[in-house]
């Protein structure tokens, strides 16, 4: 769904009028096309050093500064010391040359019912006003995990229960395009700070069309995401089987970049998807490439029921507008019917008021929030939840515990339920047979500020194209489609693509086949892309050629990451080598400084015994090392150690070994003499008689 090439309407650099902060469009052939991506292409300009985190920090900041005291879309804004240190830390790291995250720098707004630990969350109502979570929602801490630098928080109706932001209980927001008209609701801030280009994308919450609504008054893209797809962890509950967190950017990369930085499953959250998240920036595809017909072979449904009576014949006159440019574009068109579509409405009131009853109990002022004394506890309840909500929240929780109510459960909660099944069964009918149903995101452009608050049946009805999508569980994506005339200027007008679930990332090009099988020449030759169609051939098979191109792909980088690999052994045997030759040349060193110290060590034991035999009188009045006459003591401690030598030398085992053969020698030369007389050469004599050689020899004698 994320692949589709429709763009925004580029918008014109705002004014500060205080009639509209846009100017009127201008036909696309006037202007240059939007970027694909802000997200992308600041990336790129903080890469490659063209700016600085610090001056794009600046300039969203500044120009949030001459924009919100006319818009109010913030509730709360983060100091500029504190989003300045966040870029400056952004910028070392880049100047280092280390990794930063995919939304590195970009500036982010999030809905005021998404907690925030440096930021109060109010969700817009005074009973919280200046609570302080002390934890990040998940989405949150994935952003700032991501890079991304958290600007404020944007208004909204309180716990998100409108479709106006008018519900607020701090201030009202108004549109960028017409300044006396609502943004849609509940998330309101959230399109209205990124349609004012206040931030680059924001985070808001989608129960019942908060994202899409909102998208498609403002002409942002808007999306909701698959029930469980991002984690509800730190989103303050309204209807819990309906809340999802959406996003919204300028563009459908920025919003699937951002989708694709928050998704995932959380242990916090027992209802999110272990599913594994697709890189959506994967499925995005640069105009230049499409062919003539991109979209040849996509089925869209067109819903019956969403173009019929309640809707503004402007807007059914925009949407017919773009399926005629998506036939333009090769996709195959039906309409589709769903007979239950109009059940959604009331279905879907019941069941989230229901829950908001039961999930808005916990606000009693103890637990959370603004506590009003009384003089027994419940007066402090009800006085503290009397004066701590507004009217339309203390409305649906009435009507929430009505349906819950012992004698009307079957009646009403049940029933509702019956009806969820039945909607969720006719989409999954619908979608089985086409890729993607599209509709118009509202039945009407944004009206007048406080033309419907006081016929809230009338606002209920402006919910109709998007609740069936929550009740179902489906994902769905708003894109602006053109503009209608309405008061001083062009007002913009979405429409709605809903798609299968957990399908946000589906190819819905089916016959962009052709384009991988340009991607896969242009990447690999037209040798090789010959080769592979010679081979289908022959064979009679036929493959896609992007799974060729991702075997392809993940072939060579396998064969570069061996190569790698044998480089870093060899580099390693190289390296074990050279470490085993120091090791040896040190065990070397270390042998012979140790013979070295043994011969020294001998020396000086010789040098020691020869002083002591040979020991001479001291000199009378011999220098010292430090100069001076050496003292008397230094003679005496040199005399004392050479005595103490000497005797240990006398009392050696060596000295007594040398005495004792001594003392043999001569007792047997003089028990020799006294027997006989000495015959000379004797025993040489009797071996020379039994030889034939006369030689006679010298006898050896021992020398001690």
């Amino acid at each position: 769904m994320l692949s589709s090439a429709q763009t925004p309407r580029l918008l014109r650099s705002p004014t500060t009028t205080l009639k509209c902060l846009h100017s009127s469009p201008v036909p696309a052939s006037s202007t240059a096309p939007p970027p694909p991506s802000q997200i992308l292409t600041t990336r790129k300009s903080l890469l490659s050093r063209q700016t600085s985190t610090v001056d794009l920090a600046k300039s969203f900041l500044d120009r949030l500064r001459r924009t919100e005291p006319h818009l109010n879309s913030f509730l709360h804004v983060s100091p500029d010391e504190a989003i300045l240190k966040q870029a400056e830390e952004l910028d070392n790291k880049i100047k280092n040359n280390e990794a930063v995250g995919p939304l590195a720098g970009v500036l982010v707004g999030v809905k005021d019912n998404i907690c925030t630990y440096d930021m109060p969350s109010t969700a817009g109502s005074r009973l919280l006003e200046n609570y302080r979570p002390p934890f990040d929602a998940t989405a949150v801490r994935k952003l700032r995990e991501s890079g991304a630098i958290v600007v404020g928080k944007t208004n909204l109706d309180e716990f998100g229960m409108g479709s106006t932001t008018e519900g607020s209980g701090y201030q009202v927001t108004a549109n960028p395009w017409d300044l006396s008209r609502v943004p849609g609701g509940s998330s309101g801030g959230s399109a209205a700070a990124v349609s004012a280009r206040q931030c680059m994308v924001a985070l808001g919450s989608d129960t019942g069309g908060s994202v899409r609504q909102p998208a498609s008054f403002c002409g942002v893209v808007g999306l909701k995401p698959t029930y469980g797809r991002v984690s509800r962890y730190g989103l303050v509950a309204y209807a819990s089987s309906l809340d999802v967190i959406g996003c919204f950017g300028s563009s459908v990369a920025d919003a699937g970049i951002l989708l694709n930085s928050i998704s995932g499953h959380d242990k916090f959250d027992a209802t999110s998807s272990k599913r594994e998240v697709p890189d959506y920036q994967s499925q995005f595809v640069a105009i230049d490439y499409l062919e003539s017909k991109p979209l040849k072979g996509l089925r869209v449904g067109v819903i019956r029921e969403t173009l019929e009576n309640g809707v503004d014949s402007e807007v059914i006159s925009s949407a017919r507008d773009a399926v005629s440019h998506l036939e333009e574009l090769g996709c195959t068109v039906t309409e589709v019917s769903l007979p239950s579509f109009s059940l959604g409405l009331p279905a879907y009131y019941i069941l989230a008021l229901s829950e908001s009853s039961s999930n808005l109990s916990r606000y009693d002022g103890v637990r959370y929030g603004k506590q009003v004394p009384g003089d027994e506890l419940n007066s402090l309840y009800g006085d503290s939840r009397a004066q701590g909500f507004g009217s339309e929240v203390k409305m649906r929780i009435l009507m929430g515990t009505y349906a819950l109510s012992a004698g009307y459960y079957d009646a009403c909660y049940k029933r509702a339920q019956q009806v969820r099944t039945i909607i969720r069964s006719s989409f999954k009918e619908a979608l089985d047979k086409n890729d993607i149903l599209i509709s118009p995101a509202a039945p009407s452009v944004a009206y007048k500020i406080g033309e419907k608050k006081n016929d809230p049946l009338a606002m209920y009805a402006g919910d109709i194209m998007t609740v069936n999508v929550n009740l179902a569980g489906l994902p769905a994506l708003v894109l602006p489609c053109g503009f209608v005339e309405g008061g001083s200027g062009s007002l913009p007008v979405g429409f709605q693509m809903i798609g299968a679930a957990f399908d946000e990332g589906r190819d819905l090009s089916p016959v962009t086949d052709k384009l991988w099988k340009k991607f896969y020449k242009l990447q690999f030759g037209a040798d090789s892309t010959n080769t592979v169609v010679e081979r289908m051939k022959l064979r009679k098979v036929t493959f896609k050629w992007r799974q060729l191109y991702e075997a392809k792909v993940k072939e060579r980088e396998e064969a570069t990451q061996k190569s790698l690999d044998r480089i870093k052994q060899r580099y390693q045997e190289e390296d074990a080598k050279r470490k085993d030759i120091e090791l040896r040349d040190f065990q070397m060193k270390s042998h012979l400084n140790s013979h070295y110290n043994h011969v020294k060590g001998w020396l000086w034991k010789t040098k020691s015994t020869s002083a002591i035999l040979f020991k001479g009188s001291p000199p009378s009045k011999k220098r010292s090392f430090y100069g001076g006459v050496a003292a008397s003591n230094i003679y005496n401690t040199k005399s004392g150690l050479l005595k103490k030598a000497k005797l240990e030398f006398i009392n050696s085992r060596e000295v007594k070994n040398i005495a004792a053969m001594k003392n043999k020698v001569v007792h047997r030369n003089h028990s020799v003499s006294s027997t006989r007389k000495p015959i000379v050469n004797s025993g040489f004599a009797a071996s020379s008689s039994s030889s034939s050689s006369s030689k006679i020899t010298k006898p050896i004698q021992r020398r001690f």
